[in-house]
């Protein structure tokens, strides 16, 4: 049974005092009424009305669970209104955990978001872990690269191209590599977080070459990866919203451009743990971060850091 179909149906009929009119209301056929009423007064477990061939009356049972039903039918339409408003004017906190590499690019789209919705608040979490966001109680994660399978609802909500670069010091004492193999002599900067991650791959015409790239540093942080080379450390293979700015400035400079990346490109995620019903603010939020980091967005437009 449809029970919310049910108790709007009978209140129907109790304010109308007529099947036929709570029917042609309803577009039901007056006999479709009654067997719904019927199966109402089965789920109640006692008779709601008195019928006669003139007239319905409330049972003393029917009055009182009639009075109820109006109230829990009143109260739904108000959540109902409630929640429209919400949807138009989203607000509340979100706890948010975010790659600490992307801090200048999220940071002034927080400002920017806040600019049109005020009422949205936020406390940030930087961090290249992955965090378990129903066990720690956040709202919404933004990711790059692979996502791991899970139960969490993922959004891409743009990408960036990957650059293998290093700094012009470096390069002038070690020299620049001009084939994915030459890599095996070089110093690689590695991204740690999980085994296997100094695997390169990259293209060299059909073909894909993999390269066990390895040096003496290894971090999980992206921007400590960027400073490294920048010191002339090594080759640093990341996404452009990490070199973007560096190569611009040329702390940095692009090698190997005729053999990119696989992929060529890191994805960028956005991730929550809602289901059924996401919150009006994650919502608005996510659509908005998509509608930012789109096809046309620079990832090179901040300063390094």
């Amino acid at each position: 049974m449809d029970t919310l179909g049910a108790l709007t149906l009978f209140t129907k009929v109790v304010e109308t005092g007529s099947f036929s009119e709570a029917g042609r209301q309803s577009g039901l056929a007056p006999s479709s009424v009654s067997r719904r009423i019927v199966e109402l007064e089965g789920w109640v477990g006692a008779a709601l009305f008195y019928r006669t061939t003139r007239k319905l009356n409330l049972t003393e049972v029917g009055q009182s669970f009639y009075e109820r039903t109006r109230s829990i039918l009143l109260d739904l339409e108000e959540a109902k209104v409630m929640a429209a408003q919400l949807e138009d004017h989203p607000s509340g906190l979100i706890r948010l955990t975010i790659p600490a590499s992307m801090e200048r690019h999220m940071t002034s789209a927080i400002s920017d978001f806040q600019a049109r919705w005020p009422g949205v608040r936020f406390a940030l979490t930087f961090t290249d872990r992955v965090v378990d966001l129903v066990g720690e109680g956040f709202d919404l994660a933004v990711r790059m690269g692979r996502l791991e399978d899970s139960t969490l609802r993922a959004r891409k909500i743009g990408e960036a191209r990957r650059f293998l670069c290093a700094s012009p010091r470096y390069l002038g004492r070690a020299g620049t590599p001009g084939r994915p193999e030459d890599l095996a002599s070089h110093s690689c900067l590695i991204f740690r977080t999980h085994p296997g991650y100094n695997v390169w791959r990259f293209k060299a015409g059909d073909r894909t070459v993999d390269v066990r790239a390895s040096g003496s540093f290894s971090a999980n942080s992206g921007t400590a990866l960027i400073n490294a080379a920048r010191d002339g450390m090594g080759l640093v293979l990341v996404p452009e919203w990490l070199v973007g700015p560096s190569l611009v400035n040329g702390e940095l400079v692009e090698v190997m451009p005729n053999h990119p990346s696989v992929p060529e490109r890191t994805p960028l995620y956005a991730v929550h743990p809602y289901q059924s019903f996401v919150p009006p603010k994650v919502k608005t939020f996510v659509e908005f971060l998509a509608k930012r980091y789109g096809k046309d967005y620079d990832w090179t437009n901040f300063e390094s850091i």
